[in-house]
């Protein structure tokens, strides 16, 4: 009989090498070792178990073996010197001294107590799936699939947990993931070393829910039976303070973020950011040079070897693709220039993807690692699900010394006058995805609002509209220059080439979030606000300026020039009522003058100069203000203030400049407007309205050839009456006594 042979079983027997035989007996009892158990004499003395095990587990089937193979593995990352920790800090929520002295003293070590804390109860089992789930953070950190990090502004606070917060968690999460059963949360605090060798505290949280009803059959009686159950689900957060970081891990993406929201607003009410972390994009034009003899520097060990397995390449610019692969190792430029001159592979601008492998040699080892890289556009890496951290580190220090991995820099141009600029144009009108074409006629430096992770690489375009004199645009293909950089197309009037810079031939992602958060931190750095406290609903309160020994409130709002957004933000302010005018600081380059009690100013026009070291000029925005100031006193309520003589009085309407008269007439006749517009009934007839004046109509009392009376008061549409004008005015009404002068004073109407 032939020697049998396993490939696919290291974990089980690393597990019956290493344990006692009262450990292997616990670990048989799982229903997923039912193949060891049957066929197998446990009665047979301990001393020869273990090796009577393993030529039983070389005689099964590989469907027998299998599940006892995913326990082991299971087992075995709960007894490394991290899963061990961590199985440790869980077991004590076992909450029962003496089950705890049980779980210690177990026989095998830190695999005795993970086989014992799967086996043991109900309780023990869900500590075993708790602690398996911190285990895997480790692994699934930056995986895309899975994982997603969100800053936390600031200082971070700390996180109390107690039964508040947990009730409190359970329900927001329950609600945030619409189940139908509620969660269950189990916190685990850890105390890790920083890379200083201090100690932090780490929270993980584990959220277990229910998932999709699962059809499944069974046997019995030598019959198929279907039964449906809801199969056990989990996320897991992790909040680290000293970090400023939570991170989620779950399998769906649209819940990765309203479970880290719900964290921050009911755990340790912060806000959170949407800067993109550990973001990095990949230039894949190094490889259309040869990598002979080229070993880069990596930390604790070296590199024999690199080469290529495959790549794709564009024959044109956006259409056909060629893929080569070659298995002898073999430099693939020797073999392709060999065969093919002019080949896609040679031009940078072309590559879609490679394979990299490189042959990496550890300090304290002889034999080479080989280490496998997938990279494709846009942005695709391997290396983000590669499990043994050893190889991740190693694999992202080479592509960073080759010159493949750039990571991103948010944040780094919020003091830049012409970076504020640029998010604002892209505020005011952005929309996911947008062509480079577009981008270009905005203005957007589309290279470093990339750096700054605003925007994301995506598909390239093949055809673009030309215009022309007469009838419908024209369609030109887009064809690769000789410079990976540039594109071009011929003009199908003059025939001439029209080159291009590539990037415009794309399209582009724009992260909205983020790119809202990038502007209103800025600001908010700039005007001395809280800085990066964003929120959802505008507008957006910046803190506080001191302006002529007035605390003026500052204000955020985009897209003001759209009806419904002004609306909104007006009606918001309208709510916040304050007794000095504020500023709403606007993305829209000819906003409303005021909304609410505010003036409205838009963001270009108080950018700071470059090399300001700032983003917004502070004096310019003062004097803003104060242009418009006087005019926003009357936002809120119609108001007529008489001076102490009775000979002068100003009106103050909704939207307008404060309009300030003279006369008892006047005066008269305005207070019944006002009279009649408090009482609920603004429309006042023309014969009581001009009573005891001397005029017969407000075209003969209010004279003047700039008089803004008609500003300020309106004929009632189909009646002989007349009411105050209460509609915003789409600028700013000068002084009767000098049309040059601006609206920093009160209209005047004079005798």
């Amino acid at each position: 009989m032939s020697k049998k042979t396993l490939t696919n079983a290291h974990c089980l027997l690393e597990l019956v090498e290493r344990v006692p035989a009262s450990v292997l007996k616990l670990f048989a009892g799982l229903p997923e070792c039912l193949g060891l158990q049957r066929g197998f004499d446990w009665t047979q003395p301990d001393e020869g178990l273990s090796a009577a095990l393993i030529e039983h587990i070389k005689h099964l089937r590989k469907e027998q073996r299998d599940p006892a193979e995913r326990e082991a593995l299971r087992v075995l990352r709960l007894s490394t010197v991290r899963g061990a920790a961590i199985l440790a800090t869980v077991a004590e929520q076992l909450y029962d001294e003496d089950l705890l002295a049980r779980f210690r003293a177990q026989e095998g070590g830190e695999v005795g107590r993970a086989v014992w804390m799967r086996t043991h109860s109900e309780a023990s089992i869900k500590l075993f799936d708790t602690a398996e789930s911190i285990v895997n953070t480790q692994d699934l950190k930056g995986l895309k699939r899975l994982h997603d990090a969100f800053d936390v502004p600031g200082e971070a606070p700390p996180f109390l947990w107690n039964d508040e917060v947990k009730d409190r968690l359970e329900a927001q999460l329950t609600e945030a993931m619409r189940l139908a059963e509620p969660c269950e949360v189990i916190h685990v605090a850890m105390e890790e070393p920083n890379r200083q060798g201090q100690t932090q505290t780490t929270h993980y949280l584990v959220v277990r829910f229910a998932g999709d009803q699962v059809a499944a059959v069974e046997m019995r009686n030598r019959q198929r039976k279907s039964f449906f159950y809801f199969p056990a689900r989990d996320a897991t957060l992790i909040y680290a303070p000293h970090r400023g970081l939570v991170e989620v891990f779950a399998p769906t993406l649209g819940i990765r973020a309203p479970l880290a929201n719900v964290l921050s607003r009911h755990g340790f009410k912060a806000p959170l950011s949407n800067r993109p972390l550990d973001r990095s994009r990949y230039d894949l034009s190094r490889f259309a040079r040869p990598l002979k003899d080229t070993k880069p520097r990596i930390d604790g060990g070296r590199i024999e070897r690199l080469y290529l397995t495959e790549a794709k390449a564009l024959l044109g610019h956006a259409t056909d693709a060629v893929t080569l692969h070659i298995d002898s190792g073999a430099e693939l430029h020797e073999v392709i220039d060999e065969r093919w001159g002019n080949h896609p592979f040679a031009q940078p601008g072309a590559l879609l993807g490679v394979t990299l492998v490189a042959e990496l040699v550890f300090e304290g080892e002889t034999a080479a690692t080989p280490l496998a890289i997938v990279l494709a556009e846009p942005g695709r890496c391997s290396l983000a699900g590669e499990k043994d951290q050893r190889l991740r580190r190693a694999g992202m220090q080479l592509l960073e010394a080759l010159g493949v991995r750039k990571p991103l820099h948010p944040g780094c141009g919020r003091d830049d006058p012409s970076l504020i600029a640029q998010v604002a144009r892209l505020l005011e009108s952005a929309s996911s995805p947008m062509d480079g074409f577009a981008l270009h006629k905005l203005g957007i430096d589309i290279e470093r609002l990339q750096d700054e992770g605003i925007l994301i690489e995506g598909e390239r375009i093949a055809e673009l509209s030309v215009p022309v004199d007469e009838g419908e645009p024209m369609k030109v293909v887009l064809e690769r220059c000789a410079d990976a950089d540039t594109v071009r197309y011929r003009d199908p009037l003059t025939g001439n080439d029209v080159v291009m810079p590539a990037r415009l031939a794309r399209r582009w992602k724009v992260q909205l979030d983020w790119l809202r958060e990038e502007l209103i931190t800025a600001l908010g750095s700039a005007l001395k606000g809280p800085r990066s406290r964003h929120f959802d609903d505008e507008p957006v309160f910046l803190g506080e300026i001191d302006i002529d020994g007035h605390a003026v409130a500052l204000y955020f709002a985009s897209r003001m020039s759209h009806e419904r957004a002004y609306a909104k933000v007006d009606a918001a302010l309208r709510l916040r009522p304050r007794p000095v005018a504020g500023v709403v600081l606007t993305t829209t380059s000819t906003p409303l003058p005021f909304a609410g009690t505010n003036v409205v100013i838009p963001i270009e026009d108080v950018l700071a100069d470059a090399g300001n070291g700032s983003a917004i000029d502070l004096d310019r925005l003062k004097v803003a203000y104060r242009h418009g100031q006087l005019a926003a006193m009357g936002g809120s309520t119609v108001t007529l203030k008489v001076a102490p003589d009775g000979h002068a009085a100003t009106l103050y309407l909704p939207g307008k400049a404060p309009w300030r008269v003279t006369g008892k007439a006047r005066i008269a006749v305005l207070q019944r407007l006002v009279e009649a517009w408090a009482a609920g009934t603004p429309h006042v007839n023309t014969k009581a309205l001009m009573a005891g004046t001397g005029c017969t109509s407000p075209a003969n009392l209010f004279t003047g050839k700039h008089s803004p009376w008609r500003d300020y008061l309106e004929r009632v549409p189909g009646t002989r009456a007349w009411q105050l004008k209460l509609t915003p005015l789409d600028r700013v009404v000068v002084d009767d006594s000098d049309t040059r002068s601006a609206a920093i004073e009160a209209v005047t109407e004079d005798v």
